[in-house]
């Protein structure tokens, strides 16, 4: 590990903190504001945990802690389980009036929701990164066979014009999490030769799914989209001086079809400098331009590797490991190596997976090697070298960006807490014979404190700050909305408590609210135990990935931890 690869983790590491801690304290900040407004006792309000510091003001310890987890605010009269509340001295209190509590508990998330608004404009106005750009159709470029929408009928070529009856305008991940949450079989609109046809089936697990995502047995689509990816020049560049203008479509690097970004990278870098041909999309006409990608300027060897100008992947139908391209102009294609050749062994070792492949060439650099492969039943050795490939560029991005208001963060965040609670209640009474609609959502796919921050130090570590600053608008949302579940020990609890002694003119035995408590946080935590378990197989993975597996953050449906009370809480929860 490089001097600023550490600088990166240690600066991602300390995002992490900042960000969860800065949406629990918002939060308790709520609390802690009402409180004051209604004259209620208030014991302390703590900045962090463990206090290294601490001072009484007016009857108030305000305290900061050395650990930079959020906060909390002790607040006695709000605990419904004590008929006679108490101070910290021992002080008996009177009892909290119903609609005190109920205005301090609602403005723990009312606070989160404000903070979360507040930092979504910010968003809203540098705009989100998006994966590809928002598609009203998406044209199926490969389907496996054998999957369930090869046997619906699915086939390459095909134009998804509908998803489930309705038109949509999504990127890929949308479109792909629109599926993930559907309920029962998913309906396909597509356009075949001129004219519509509806594929209908049931999402399974897909154990292909890029990443670890296979790992997550998530219902990952079993077909290949062809991705628009839009070019945008920068003024002055090589793009921009051969001729391509914003909205520029990339098809194709010297005849070879491009997919992704990835790929787009791949062919400038194997590249070099030597001219290349794109072939480019326009106003629904191909053509052609000639650019010389230069080096980009400024990055460390780090981002220098070793490549012998293949791409590889699996076959749906026949295991093992195979070339899925050759990049022109590489050693791969100046040694005979082709498109479906199946890698067998490198200098005699087994190729079990491609990490096999991938190390050995870093570590034997240029040096010459062997490399066995099948072809047409039968093996044949070929002789190669990598070659050291540096990022080029042309001065072109196709990252595509999205400016949702706030408004339209908010509702987003609420929509998949709701699906994604759907889903998984769905497939439990499915389990139990109470409902005979399906869904791919399972508990296992929940995440806690510790998820929460392996997508947020991801988010900024391998990806940009924009999505680490949007992450914590989710949470925030999150937070909010979890905690007003009407549940005992949740701030949605405490506000249900109370509209119940205002109904009924008295609040409800305090037998009775111990005991719903005491099952409930036996519950939560029972919650918490089992989302940290999955959480810290994700993390073992992400650390030790299994041969093959790349490394990459895990969506998760919204979960988990709860935000026990307004009198003293120093949890968070998150999609």
């Amino acid at each position: 590990m490089t001097f600023s690869e550490l600088l990166l983790n240690i600066g991602s590491l300390a995002f992490v903190f900042i960000a969860v801690g800065f949406c629990i304290f918002s939060h308790e900040l709520g609390h802690f504001l009402a409180a004051k407004w209604r004259g209620l006792h208030i014991d302390a309000f703590s900045l962090g945990f463990r206090p290294i510091w601490k001072k009484k003001v007016n009857g108030v310890e305000y305290r900061i802690g050395w650990l930079p987890f959020g906060g909390y605010v002790e607040l006695p009269q709000v605990d419904a389980t004590d008929a006679t509340p108490k101070a910290a001295d021992g002080t008996e209190l009177p009892r909290a009036k119903a609609i005190d509590r109920i205005i301090t508990a609602v403005a723990g998330p009312l606070f989160n929701i404000l903070s979360g608004l507040l930092i979504a404009c910010f968003v809203w106005y540098v705009g989100m990164p998006q994966d590809t750009p928002k598609m009203r159709e998406i044209t199926v470029m490969e389907v496996e066979p054998g999957s369930p929408e090869y046997q619906a009928g699915l086939r390459p070529g095909d134009k998804i014009v509908k998803l489930n009856g309705e038109p949509f305008f999504s990127t890929w991940s949308n479109f792909v999490s629109k599926i993930l949450f559907a309920i029962g079989k998913v309906d396909l609109e597509v356009i075949r030769d001129g004219k519509p046809v509806t594929v209908s089936y049931v999402p399974v697990d897909n154990p292909k799914a890029p990443g670890s995502l296979g790992a997550e047995k998530i219902a990952w689509p079993f077909f290949t989209p062809l991705i628009p990816l839009e070019l945008t020049p920068e003024k002055g560049s090589v793009a921009a001086k051969a001729g391509i203008k914003p909205g520029d479509y990339i098809v194709a690097i010297d005849g070879t079809p491009v997919q992704d970004y990835a790929e787009f990278q791949s062919g400038l870098d194997q590249a070099g400098s030597r001219p290349v041909r794109l072939t480019l999309r326009r106003g629904g006409k191909n053509f052609d331009v000639t650019v010389t990608p230069e080096p980009i300027k400024d990055l460390g060897p780090e981002f220098s590797r070793y490549l012998t100008g293949i791409q590889l992947g699996p076959k749906a139908d026949k295991p093992g490991i195979y070339i899925h391209a050759v990049m022109p102009d590489s050693n791969a294609l100046a040694a005979g190596l082709r498109k479906d050749d199946r890698l067998v062994a490198i200098n005699g070792k087994p190729i079990t997976d491609p990490a096999v492949l991938i190390d050995t060439v870093q570590e034997l650099k240029t040096a010459p090697f062997q490399l066995t492969v099948e072809r047409d039943g039968k093996q044949e050795t070929r002789e190669l070298s990598a070659r050291l490939i540096t990022p080029h560029t042309i001065g072109a991005t196709i990252a595509s960006l999205d400016h949702p208001t706030p408004f339209q963060q908010f509702i987003s965040t609420i929509d998949m807490s709701y699906k994604s609670l759907r889903g998984i209640l769905v497939r439990f009474g499915n389990q139990l014979g109470l409902t005979d609609q399906t869904s791919t959502l399972k508990p296992t796919h929940m995440s806690g404190p510790l998820g929460i921050g392996m997508v947020l130090f991801n988010s900024v570590r391998y990806s940009s700050f924009i999505h680490g600053i949007y992450f914590i608008v989710i949470i925030s949302f999150a937070l909010a909305i979890f905690n007003l579940l009407p549940l005992p020990v949740l701030d949605g609890g405490h506000i249900t408590f109370g509209f119940i002694e205002i109904i009924f003119r008295k609040p409800l035995p305090t037998v009775v609210i111990k005991t719903l408590s005491m099952i409930f946080v036996t519950l939560l935590i029972g919650l918490m135990v089992f989302v940290t378990f999955s959480d810290g197989r994700r993390l073992w993975r992400s650390i030790a990935p299994p041969p093959g597996e790349e490394q990459q953050a895990v969506p998760s449906a919204p979960a988990a931890t709860p935000n026990p009370s307004p009198e003293k809480t120093d949890a968070a929860a998150a999609p």
